[in-house]
């Protein structure tokens, strides 16, 4: 086994599993260093630009609803939003989760090669 490839995998994986330890700060700082790199590997950027994009949207997502939620609640006088917010926070779980999983996945199959 080739140790470029190994050292490769690794960090790809790395990358998905840091969801459980630093999760969208180290995909980004790999996404960065690998890009600006001339001897990283493109598939290290690329996975490292998944990751982060995997990691950070259910964040974006809870943004979006909140912002959502604020403006609709500013433009009717009585609105009553427990059912709405109950319904984007709902989404908002699934989406981490399954998001989550993802990571978990992409992190297995980097380590067992499967790219």
């Amino acid at each position: 086994m080739n140790n470029n490839n190994l050292s490769e995998r690794l960090i790809n994986a790395l990358s998905y599993l840091s969801i459980l330890f630093l999760p969208v700060i180290f995909p980004l700082i790999v996404w960065i260093v690998a890009k600006n790199t001339a001897t990283a590997q493109p598939s290290i950027a690329k996975n490292a630009c998944y990751a982060f994009w995997s990691q950070i949207f259910p964040a974006l997502y809870v943004l979006a609803a909140v912002l959502a939620f604020s403006v609709l609640s500013l433009d009717v006088a009585n609105f009553h939003g427990g059912a709405l917010f109950g319904i984007f926070l709902t989404f908002a779980l699934l989406i981490a989760l399954l998001l989550f999983i993802f990571n978990i996945a992409m992190a297995v199959k980097m380590l067992i090669g499967r790219d």
